[in-house]
Formats: structure tokens, sequence, C-alpha cells
């Protein structure tokens, strides 16, 4: 058991760096890409802390580059996270020895999710600095919750699927539709069609807990534990089919 987590401990340093260069790069970049161009197309003389038109531009551009970031992050993050070894082969160097492959992954899981909360807040500050000061917290805890959610279900179509990038787009895309139609007024679903949608990624919810924090509201605990709760029921089928399933498939 302590050789297993010592090997764990050693791959640390490859999974790292396969976030900061394969996942978290391209998001990184363009969320800097485009904050400069907001930066530079802004009016000269701007006073980003003035009401009209500081802070109207700076919020716009705020809740543009988050969204940017958080949503290209998790996709990314987990895209194709156990699917790549799985089809190229590379578990057969990974596991040569006795490592834990439920252990590897969740190791790996946890610290992209990790990451990737910590740039999205070096992200703010940064924002913050050339700007003015912006909710920097919020973001964190939303990036955080959008990797247990999308995150969670990403990693168990990783695990299960070699199809799994494609899958989460279409589940993320129908999920979306489907409660902005519910909540659509003058606008009736057929039963049928309501009860798919309670199982459909709870996004709506996601995106409620998201609008709440960003204006400044209380938590809302019902639908964080909701959100949480789905992300996290996948992420622990993920485990159990990396338990119980052979990668040399």
């Amino acid at each position: 058991m302590t050789g297993s987590r010592g090997r764990l401990g050693a791959y640390l340093v490859f999974q790292a760096q396969d976030f900061l260069l394969m996942r978290a790069a391209l998001p990184t970049l363009l969320v800097l890409m485009f904050g400069w161009m907001m930066i530079k197309t802004a009016p000269a003389g701007i006073d980003w802390s003035a009401p009209t038109p500081g802070q109207r531009i700076l919020n716009e551009a705020f809740r543009t580059l988050s969204g940017m970031f958080i949503t290209l992050g998790a996709f990314l993050g987990v895209a194709r996270m156990v699917t790549d070894d799985r089809a190229n082969g590379y578990f057969r160097f990974l596991f040569s020895k006795p490592v834990s492959v439920v252990r590897f992954y969740t190791q790996q899981w946890v610290l992209t999710g990790a990451g990737l909360v910590i740039l999205t807040g070096a992200l703010a500050r940064l924002l913050g600095a050339v700007t003015a000061p912006v909710p920097v917290a919020a973001p964190m805890i939303v990036m955080g919750l959008t990797w247990v959610l999308v995150g969670g279900v990403g990693f168990a179509l990783s695990a299960a699927t070699n199809h799994d990038a494609p899958l989460l787009v279409v589940a993320y895309v129908a999920s979306s539709a489907l409660h902005a139609l519910k909540d659509a007024p003058h606008t009736t679903m057929p039963e049928w069609l309501q009860q798919v949608t309670r199982f459909t990624i709870p996004l709506h919810r996601l995106d409620y807990v998201r609008d709440q924090l960003y204006a400044g509201y209380p938590m809302p605990w019902h639908h964080v534990a909701i959100v949480v709760g789905y992300g996290a029921a996948f992420a622990v089928a993920a485990a159990v089919i990396l338990q119980r399933a052979s990668l040399s498939r």
C-alpha cells in the first residue's frame, strides 16, 4: 500500500505537467487574449470604478471571461482523461508497476479540478489588478461546482467509453436546451419529456448558483447540494467502472 502511494506521488509531477500544458493552457491563453482586447478597446482614460461606463463594461467583461474559462476549463480538463491512455496504450506503461488505477485517475481528477479553481482565482485577481476589483471567491466557487458537475459526468463517460468528449457535449447541450424549454413561458412540454429532463445535468441550478453569487447574494445551499450530489454520483460511478472494467478494450 505504501509503495503504491509512493508511485502515485511520483506520477503527480507528470499529471501536473499534463494539466498545465494540455488542459489549462488553451482556456488560460484565450481568456488573457480576450481580456487584453477588452482593455485595449475600452474608451481612453476610462475610470473602471465609475458606475458608468466603467463598472458596466467591467461587469460584462468579467462574466464573459469567467464564463469562458470555467466552461472551457471544465470540458478540456476532463475530455479524454482516461480515454487517451486507453486508446493509445499508455496504460501499459502507467500501470506496468502495481499502481491503483482508481487512485491514479482520481488523483488526476482532483488535481485538475483544484488547478482550475486556483487559475480562476489568479485570473480574477489579474483582471482586478489592471482594472478595478472584481469578485474572486465567487468565480472560484463556481469553477469548483462546475468541475464537480461537468467534470464528474465527463469522468464517468471517459471511464466507460472511447467517445466521451462528443457524448459530454451532447449531454451538456441537450440538458441546457431541455431545461430552457421547460422554464420558458407559454411553453408546454410533454409529460414524458418533463420526466426525462429531471434526470439530465442540472445546469439550470448551476446557473442559478452563479447568478446569486455574482450578485452578492447568500449561497443557495439547496441548489448547491443538488449540483454536488449529481456530479459526485457520476464521479463515484467512474471509480466503480475503473475498478471493475479492463482498460485494454
